[in-house]
């Protein structure tokens, strides 16, 4: 998590002044994710000091995390300019801009981090994950490998144990990660991530057992997470009330978004059509989640769909100011459950359904570290049940709703490629291009847990993964009999 440190006039923070405890209160808010509150007292704070570096990296962090990465660059290079030795203001700025795809720039903040802290382990952990990003792996981990040779800190094994498993050097990855386990008084974040980073390792070497007790034992370090509740979202979204709802009078057609269970495919997905000449992506945005909260659903009337649906179509082109971008993609999984608010809020949008197996599913978030988002994932039972909570509510949405999605399954894509892109851009309305064939080749950044994955051409390895793992998985395939074909 992205500290920010508030300096007091004598460092008793009961002798704050009324300013540094508004700015104490914005740090708070952004420490429990209330992000647009946060830029609203920031940006009051800001006209009383506009100079004060602390509020304007607040306000920028702030702003990312709202989708708004331009705006966010603004203030972290004027902040930048104001305090130019601090290097996690620096690391900061790398970051917002390898959100745009600023690739020069990024490279330039993060090498300005290095030079005043020459082996601080976050500016060598946002280079690498830079240069990993954009397919230079092999100088991301020699850079790491560097770090960890002049001080062994544990903080860099995650990003240097995702580096060996990518470039195939497993060996030399599980030995650092065993000995970061080894480390007396190991933070228990750190802990958690070597666990779950050695468990990929293992896996790749075929050591199953090995790898599930670690993931096991990183997942029973996170406190378990209940599955939605699938009556309430019915409630919520009954056909009466969805079709009270009235239609924006924009034209939501540069939307594309792709939804589903967690590791289902969605970030192949994206890959897929942002590699098109005339696509793009902004990742897994938070906007649309945001935009459901801002009033009841018994509110949602004419100006307040409106309101919403020129919001999101601003932060598109905020990422894609060009008009020859005329497709954006939106793989934040989850928004399968707003689907009924996407379809009236932006008329003419797409939707991509993605699907795969159910149980490799489920093993798949189980095996991945996600954090307090989707605090289902550590648990396989509850995997499972958050399963038939999504095929519930999918099937809700295209028979009760009607909404109109392309179905585009994992396997399917996988084994046959080329008929599968052809019929994802098709449902979008752009015509084949052979780059979205070839979209392991694109330079287009990739930020999510499938960056690796997506430098590769298309493999079917990760189908029936679950079969390495059955002997551990007899209950979670009992629960979803009901699904399995």
């Amino acid at each position: 998590m992205t500290q920010f440190n508030i300096p007091s006039d004598s460092g008793n923070p009961s002798v704050m002044t009324a300013y540094q405890k508004t700015v104490k209160n914005c740090r708070d808010l952004i420490e429990a994710g209330q992000y647009g509150p946060a830029v609203n007292m920031l940006s009051g704070a800001l006209k009383q000091s506009p100079r004060d570096s602390i509020v304007l990296r607040m306000l920028g962090h702030s702003l990312m995390m709202l989708d708004a990465p331009k705006e966010a660059i603004h203030y972290l290079t004027f902040a930048s300019k104001l305090d130019p030795k601090n290097p996690d203001l620096l690391c900061d700025l790398a970051s917002a801009l390898r959100r745009v795809d600023e690739l020069r720039k990024a490279h330039q903040a993060a090498d300005d981090a290095l030079k005043i802290a020459k082996n601080y382990p976050r500016a060598i952990m946002v280079k690498a994950r830079l240069l990993q990003s954009h397919g230079q792996s092999q100088r991301a981990y020699e850079l790491v490998k560097e770090s960890l040779n002049e001080h062994f800190d544990t903080g860099l094994l995650g990003t240097y144990g995702h580096l060996c498993r990518e470039l195939k050097f497993q060996s030399e990855g599980i030995d650092a990660m065993r000995k970061g386990l080894e480390v007396q008084g190991l933070p228990r974040p750190n802990r958690q991530d070597i666990l779950f980073v050695l468990g990929h390792l293992l896996d790749s070497m075929g050591e199953y057992d090995e790898a599930f007790d670690c993931f096991s034992k990183g997942n029973a370090m996170s406190n378990e997470g209940s599955v939605v509740d699938v009556e309430k979202y019915l409630e919520r979204w009954s056909k009466e009330h969805y079709d009270s709802v009235p239609q924006a009078d924009v034209d939501g057609s540069r939307a594309v978004f792709i939804v589903g269970m967690p590791r289902s495919g969605t970030t192949l997905t994206e890959q897929i059509i942002a590699s098109h000449p005339s696509a793009g992506g902004v990742g897994e945005s938070q906007l649309i989640d945001r935009l459901t909260k801002q009033n009841p659903p018994e509110e949602y009337d004419q100006a307040f769909v409106n309101e919403c649906g020129k919001s999101y179509l601003d932060m598109l082109v905020d990422h894609f100011p060009q008009q020859t971008t005329k497709r954006v993609c939106d793989k934040m999984p989850e928004n399968y459950y707003f689907l009924g608010f996407i379809n009236r809020i932006l008329p003419g949008s797409h939707i991509i359904h993605c699907r795969r197996n159910p149980i490799d599913t489920c093993l798949s978030i189980f095996f991945q570290r996600f954090g307090p988002r989707l605090a289902y994932a550590t648990d396989l039972g509850n995997c499972a049940d958050q399963f038939l909570v999504y095929t519930h509510i999918m099937k809700y949405i295209t028979e009760t709703l009607e909404i109109k999605v392309h179905d585009a399954v994992y396997e399917e894509t996988t084994k046959n490629p080329e008929s599968s892109i052809r019929a994802m851009l098709d449902h979008i309305g752009l015509p084949f291009d052979n780059a979205s064939m070839e979209f392991h080749k694109s330079k287009k950044s990739v930020h999510t847990a499938s960056a690796a994955q997506i430098r590769q051409p298309m493999y079917t390895s990760s189908s029936q993964r679950w079969k390495n793992y059955e002997k551990y998985l007899g209950p979670i395939i009992e629960k979803l009999s009901p699904v399995l074909d």
